[in-house]
């Protein structure tokens, strides 16, 4: 990937997204922030064209067969075949990231069930990982006559941990490794049978330590509010931005003079990846005549493979069915919002939102303003129970108006309708790149 000279203008921005489901990644040309031109977002193909999956979706994921490391939907695919022997692939790097002892986290070896070999630490996986990512980023950019042989400047988004900030330099170093190992690796990371396994392990090897590159941070919802600032046709001079992904669920805004109101930066812990927890126990409870372990298992792994497709249906219809064996299980809503820890989530996804959003409006009373605008981004901007919380938000002396998830423009033929039904997902890594530098940390 090009890099600016030192001192020199960069002409795009590129901000990676590394999500807990998927990864994405966009450039904006700069000075897009000070007059939003759509003709300057570029998303990036960084998921390729696997069947049944969206060029702009990246699966974060990793799996390790007997013989070689997979990325992506191909390691999503054969951990599906391998689940009934208890294999799986490494997903929801977040979680570590996210880890009390950052560093021992990362040290550990992967589980067995992830590295039977015990070749690779959690850290070197993630590497492998962004490693895959970096290289896909570089063809998309390659591959794009706007981007190729530009300068380019490199951000990435984090959802707001306690100590996030703190964390900039660990996770950057986690991204120069990866460059260095892509660099090793080449077009052999895109192999579909993978990196053998004597070769990934090489390939950590040589890469040393390098020295970090350049990378700015900027939080994840903080991003998503600076595109929705500019981005959209009536932009708000008070706007916060509800961000539902797979693992976390994050609160942020912006007020007047486009700063960020950090009294109503919220994270959660709790997302989408809990609700599929849920489902699947409640799925399972629907199923007590398992006599056998292997009966159980069997079921587990078909539930697994359509969680997230039982999750849509639910919350567009109301119910949802799954067919295992000859035999239909069935979920209604209400199964959902009777459950003991989705009405605790709720309560507490309620709380932050009402801090979040009390702490916007005391700003835009102080700076004379009558009213707030909320927008929905993440995977699960359209889960209704996110919707109707945005909609029936109120707040003391401001009018309170929601945004559309996804604009006019994410329309465009020009992206071959891929964009507007996951722009929620792509609107962090396309405000990340948007974003003035003072929202970033260098």
């Amino acid at each position: 990937m090009t890099q600016a000279g030192a001192g020199a203008q960069a002409q795009w921005i590129v901000c990676i997204d590394f999500g807990t489901a998927f990864s994405k990644a966009a450039a904006v040309r700069e000075g897009a922030w000070g007059a939003f031109d759509p003709r300057m977002v570029r998303p990036l193909t960084v998921g390729g064209v696997s069947p049944g999956g969206n060029p702009f979706l990246l699966e974060s994921a990793v799996f390790v067969t007997d013989t070689h490391v997979l990325f992506g939907s191909e390691a999503v695919r054969a951990a599906g075949v391998a689940a009934a022997s208890k294999r799986q692939a490494l997903r929801s790097f977040k979680t570590m990231l996210s880890a009390a002892d950052f560093d021992r986290a990362l040290a550990a070896f992967a589980p067995l069930s992830i590295d039977p070999h015990r070749m690779f630490s959690q850290r070197d996986l993630i590497v492998l990982y962004l490693a895959y990512l970096s290289g896909a980023i570089a063809r998309a950019i390659a591959a794009d006559p706007e981007l190729a042989g530009a300068e380019i400047r490199r951000r990435y988004a984090l959802p707001a941990w306690k100590g996030g900030q703190s964390m900039h330099g660990r996770i950057t170093a986690l991204f120069s490794k990866a460059e260095a190992v892509a660099a090793r690796l080449g077009d052999a990371l895109f192999d579909p049978a993978g990196i053998p396994l004597a070769a990934a392990a090489e390939a950590l090897k040589q890469a040393g330590e390098p020295a970090p590159l350049e990378f700015g941070m900027v939080f994840e919802a903080t991003a998503a509010a600076a595109y929705s600032l500019v981005g959209l046709k009536a932009p708000a001079s008070h706007l916060m931005v509800v961000d539902m992904g797979a693992g976390t669920t994050d609160f942020a805004a912006l007020g007047e003079g486009r700063d960020e109101i950090v009294d109503a930066r919220v994270t959660l812990m709790q997302a989408g990846d809990m609700i599929d927890r849920i489902l699947l126990d409640l799925l399972l409870q629907k199923a007590p005549n398992l006599k056998t372990q292997a009966e159980q298992l069997a079921l587990w792994r078909s539930l697994m493979a359509s969680i997230r497709e039982v999750k849509e249906s639910l919350f567009i219809d109301g119910r949802a069915a799954v067919t295992h064996q000859g035999k239909t299980k069935t979920i209604a809503a209400r199964d959902l919002y009777k459950d003991r820890d989705f009405k605790a989530f709720l309560r507490e996804m309620k709380r932050a939102f009402e801090n979040s959003l009390n702490a916007v409006a005391a700003r835009a009373v102080k700076d004379k303003r009558k009213e707030v605008c909320i927008v929905a981004v993440g995977g699960g901007a359209y889960a209704p129970f996110v919707q109707e919380m945005v909609r029936s938000a109120k707040a003391p002396k401001v009018r309170v108006a929601s945004y559309p998830a996804t604009p006019d423009w994410a329309h465009s033929a020009a992206f071959g309708g891929n964009l507007a039904p996951i722009f929620p997902q792509l609107a962090i890594a396309i405000g990340g790149a948007l974003a003035p530098d003072r929202l970033c940390a260098a």
